[in-house]
């Protein structure tokens, strides 16, 4: 029943026009920020100091094309289409169970990310090489900067599910996605400056305050390891929390 469920996701999202139209703006907005960055290159000498090469590029694409931001409006809608079509007690009458409708369609959403984020990549790379050729002066665990990138788009994906399911209504699904992070970002700083630790800040264990450390290769391989690790944490617990809410709510 999941294979037959996966399968029919996948075929659904083969043709939702909002998977090629937020991965085409993705890819637009990760050439605009390279050939913004190659403007200011050419004429602020100040960005010499900055390597800046199809890897750089490639590292900063999550960032600079607000990968997470435009996935997350995607993964909104893809979430609340059954609902917001009314198909989905069609669904739960064929003889699929809550659960193996939840993990096919989350299965397909974090392929999908992952699909989007590829794509991300690996054109970011080839217009970075084009622009600023492909010359590194830093080394670091390219690797690793990747693979922590994708897990905490897929944490991203995974706070999205779990938000969806909850409203089921894609217009305050999309909103809460796009805000959610930063305000929870916000009210985390707010308990940084009322509890003044020295060393240690509550907000730079978020996801949101990942995505700039794992889009430079200077980061330290210490808060390399942190960012891979919670994000991966967090992806389990909102793909749970997701799950669970899911199976609580009635159809």
């Amino acid at each position: 029943a999941y294979i037959c469920k996966e399968q029919e996701c996948f075929n659904k999202l083969k043709k939702q026009k909002s998977f090629y139209i937020c991965t085409a703006v993705i890819l637009a907005m990760s050439f605009l920020g390279a050939l913004l960055t190659k403007l200011l290159a050419d004429n602020n000498a100040g960005l010499n100091t900055v390597v800046l090469s199809g890897q750089s590029t490639m590292l900063s694409a999550i960032s600079s094309s607000n990968f997470t931001m435009i996935c997350s409006i995607f993964i909104a809608l893809f979430v609340c289409a059954d609902h917001s079509e009314q198909t989905i007690k069609n669904i739960y009458s064929r003889g699929f169970s809550k659960g193996t409708v939840y993990f096919a369609k989350y299965t397909v959403g974090v392929v999908a990310t992952a699909t989007m984020f590829v794509l991300t990549l690996l054109f970011s790379f080839a217009i970075g090489s084009v622009m600023f050729g492909n010359k590194t002066a830093e080394s670091g665990n390219i690797f690793g900067f990747i693979i922590g990138q994708l897990i905490l788009c897929i944490a991203y994906t995974s706070f999205v599910f779990a938000i969806s399911l909850s409203l089921k209504k894609v217009g305050s699904s999309i909103a809460l996605a796009i805000l959610g992070p930063m305000l929870v970002s916000m009210l985390l700083s707010l308990a940084d400056a009322f509890l003044k630790i020295d060393k240690f800040k509550i907000s730079s264990y978020w996801i949101e305050g990942f995505v700039s450390d794992l889009s430079i290769v200077s980061t330290k391989p210490s808060r390399l390891a942190v960012c891979i690790i919670l994000s991966a944490i967090y992806a389990i617990v909102f793909a749970a929390t997701g799950f669970f809410i899911n199976k609580k709510q009635e159809n």
